[in-house]
């Protein structure tokens, strides 16, 4: 039995250029869908042949028992894969002291080669978050202009001659320090 549609001549048969669209529909399947499975459809033909019912549904059956072995193999090698992956993953103990070792001494030598800061351009103190040109005008009325000054005041003094509060001066340091 040939696996593709068959079309009647007058006194025999020849083969179609695919299954018709009611052929397609009495197995309860739609045009995507069979083609989705590789079967090609004539839309033009409007036959219905029982012969080309019978072959569609064992053409059917084995499509799908393809897609399903398929869709075994493809999991088996998505295992395989992750099973490879583990086993990249984990690190040999030698190996992975090594790499300790080596992310301790490179902290080492960023402590040793703590960079010397340049003197730079003085930080204004509106840099600061929560510094506005309100309050760096009250700052800058007792003298506080850049981030240096007000790290080098002394916070209870500050608070005296500021409207502010010395725990909000304390605050306003620990910002700037981030800075």
């Amino acid at each position: 039995m040939a696996m593709e549609a068959q079309v009647r001549r007058q006194h025999d048969l020849r083969s179609g250029k695919g299954f018709s669209l009611s052929e397609i529909r009495t197995v309860g399947l739609n045009v995507p869908q069979a083609r989705k499975l590789g079967i090609y459809v004539d839309s033009r033909r409007k036959t219905l042949h029982e012969f080309n019912v019978k072959t569609l549904e064992v053409l059917i059956e084995e499509r799908q028992k393809q897609l399903e072995e398929e869709k075994v193999e493809k999991m088996e090698e998505k295992e395989k894969k992750k099973e490879k992956e583990k086993v990249k993953k984990k690190p040999k103990k030698k190996e992975e002291k090594k790499r300790k070792e080596k992310v301790e001494e490179k902290k080492e030598e960023k402590v040793k080669e703590k960079p010397v800061k340049k003197k730079e351009k003085a930080v204004q103190i509106t840099e600061v978050k929560g510094v506005g040109k309100k309050r760096a005008e009250e700052l800058n009325s007792v003298g506080i202009s850049t981030v240096e000054d007000l790290l080098k005041a002394d916070t209870e003094k500050l608070a005296e001659k500021t409207a502010f509060s010395a725990e909000y001066i304390e605050k306003l340091k620990k910002k700037a320090r981030s800075q």
